[in-house]
C-alpha cells in the first residue's frame, strides 16, 4: 500500500479527486456503508490469540492500537491516491459503460505506468500476496474460535485439542483452512464478504451490549482494561452498529436470510453436542 501511494501520489490532482464527488447523494453513502465496514473488518480477531500472548493485558491492546492506526493511515492514503490519479470513474470502470470492476488499484496504476510495465506487474503481484496474508489472518482467528467451541463441547472434542508440541490449535486451523478454500472455490466471494460483515456486526453489537450490562450488573469483576469514556463510547458504538446493520439488511436481504439460516444451523449443531455432552 505504501508503494502504491508512493507511485500514485505524485500524480494526484485535486480536480480529478473532487470531480463528481457526490454522484448518488446520501443514497450512495448508504450503499457504501458495507464497504466501509470491510475496510476495518478483522481487527477483532486479535482478541482470539490472547492465550498465545506473553502479556495479553498489555500487548493485545498495543496490537489493537497499532493495527487500527495502520488501517486508518493506509485507508486514507489508498483512497486519496487511487481517486486522485484520474477520478473515481477511472478506478471503477475500465471504459465508459463497462460493468464495475473489482480491481480499482490496478486501474489507477494503469493510468500511470500502463498495464505492461514491471512496476505495474510487481505491485499487482504484491497485492495478491496481501490477499493471501489476509486470508491467513482470518483462518488464524477462526481457528481459535473453533478451538474454543471444541474445548467446551459445542463441536467435536478433537477440534478443541492443542498440538502436543507446538501448543497451537492445529486441528481447528486445518478445519478452517479446508472451509476457507471451499468457500473460495464457490466463486461467490462477494456474497461471502457480505455475510462476514453481518457476522462482524452481530459480534460488535453483542460485545458492546455485554460491556454495558456487565459493568452495571457485575461491577466487582477484575478488569485489566476498562473502556474509555464509559458509558458514552459503548453507546455510540452500539448506535453505529445498529445503523450499519440497517444499511446492510436494506441492501442485502437475501444474504441476510442466508446468514440467519447459517446461525440457525450453528445453534442446532451446538444444541446437539451440548445434549450429548450433558
Amino acid at each position: 500500500m505504501l508503494l502504491f501511494a508512493g507511485v500514485a501520489l505524485p500524480h494526484f490532482s485535486w480536480a480529478a479527486f473532487s470531480s463528481q464527488a457526490w454522484p448518488q447523494g446520501w443514497q450512495g453513502v448508504w450503499a457504501a456503508i458495507p464497504f466501509a465496514i470491510w475496510f476495518f473488518l478483522g481487527l477483532e480477531g486479535l482478541a482470539n490469540v490472547a492465550e498465545e500472548t506473553i502479556n495479553p493485558q498489555r500487548h493485545i491492546m498495543r496490537g489493537f492500537a497499532a493495527a487500527l492506526a495502520t488501517l486508518v493511515l493506509l485507508c486514507v492514503l489508498t483512497f486519496t491516491a487511487s481517486i486522485g490519479v484520474a477520478g473515481w470513474q477511472a478506478v471503477v470502470f475500465t471504459y465508459p459503460g463497462a460493468p464495475p470492476s473489482d480491481s480499482p488499484l490496478p486501474l489507477a496504476l494503469a493510468h500511470i505506468t500502463g498495464s505492461q510495465g514491471w512496476l505495474y506487474r510487481g505491485l499487482v503481484g504484491i497485492g495478491l500476496l496481501g490477499l493471501v496474508a489476509s486470508f491467513h489472518g482470518i483462518v488464524l482467528a477462526a481457528g481459535r474460535a473453533s478451538f474454543e467451541f471444541g474445548r467446551v463441547g459445542h463441536l467435536p472434542a478433537a477440534i478443541g485439542r492443542l498440538h502436543p508440541r507446538f501448543k497451537t490449535p492445529a486441528a481447528a486451523l486445518l478445519l478452517n483452512m479446508v472451509l476457507g478454500i471451499a468457500a473460495l472455490l464457490t466463486g461467490k466471494t462477494s456474497h461471502i464478504i457480505i455475510m462476514a460483515c453481518f457476522g462482524a456486526l452481530i459480534l460488535y453489537g453483542l460485545g458492546t451490549f455485554s460491556v454495558l450490562v456487565l459493568r452495571k450488573t457485575q461491577p466487582q469483576l477484575p478488569r485489566p482494561f476498562k473502556t474509555p469514556f464509559f458509558p458514552w463510547l459503548p453507546r455510540i458504538a452500539l448506535a453505529l452498529t445498529a445503523i450499519c446493520m440497517a444499511a446492510m439488511v436494506s441492501q442485502y436481504l437475501v444474504q441476510f436470510l442466508v446468514f440467519l439460516g447459517l446461525l440457525a444451523g450453528g445453534f442446532a449443531l451446538r444444541y446437539g453436542f451440548w445434549r450429548r455432552r450433558s
